[in-house]
């Protein structure tokens, strides 16, 4: 029953997620970087909060309560991660190269997909706890939230825009 509700919390909670934090950029006027950033930071206090489950059996993910607050979580910065992962990669496609880049997008997101079971399998084989596996969460998430963090995206998104705005313009002649 747990799962069966989680497995219908989740998806509609990131539907509410991907607005408000839109709704979010667009009042304080952040990039989508700096959502995606501070989804992914948001999202790894999930397996931080498991990890805290090694210390104590009374909570870090022991008890069902946790489990439907952090499938509400989940999903309100799920839906969000994906949009604006998706949005940011958007910037900084050349014009003419949309559909090659999302291609390469949707090949290393799904192919990733085998990774983190991967992992989990291997976790729990050597060590014969699942637990274990939130170390890779962890570092899953905060690790290339701080790497996308460091890098400076603005010369970037600019060739990018550049770029659509010399294809608009070459195909703007063209039609006349």
């Amino acid at each position: 029953m747990l799962l069966a509700l989680i497995a219908i919390v989740v998806p509609f909670t990131a539907i509410g997620g991907g607005y408000a934090w839109f709704r979010f950029q667009r009042r304080y006027g952040w990039t989508s970087k700096s959502v995606l950033v501070l989804n992914l930071l948001l999202l790894s206090l999930i397996p931080l909060w498991g990890c805290v489950g090694f210390f104590t059996d009374k909570f870090g993910l022991h008890t069902q309560g946790e489990m439907y607050v952090l499938a509400v979580w989940f999903g309100a910065c799920l839906g969000s991660a994906q949009a604006f992962s998706r949005a940011l990669f958007s910037e900084l496609i050349p014009a003419g190269h949309e559909a090659d880049m999302f291609a390469l997008f949707e090949i290393t997101d799904k192919g990733s997909s085998w990774l983190g079971p991967l992992v989990a399998a291997a976790v729990r084989q050597q060590t014969g706890r699942i637990r274990p596996t939130l170390f890779y969460l962890l570092a899953a998430m905060v690790l290339p939230g701080l790497a996308l963090h460091a890098l400076d995206l603005t010369e970037s998104i600019e060739n990018a825009r550049r770029s659509k705005s010399a294809r608009a313009e070459g195909k703007a002649t063209l039609d006349i």
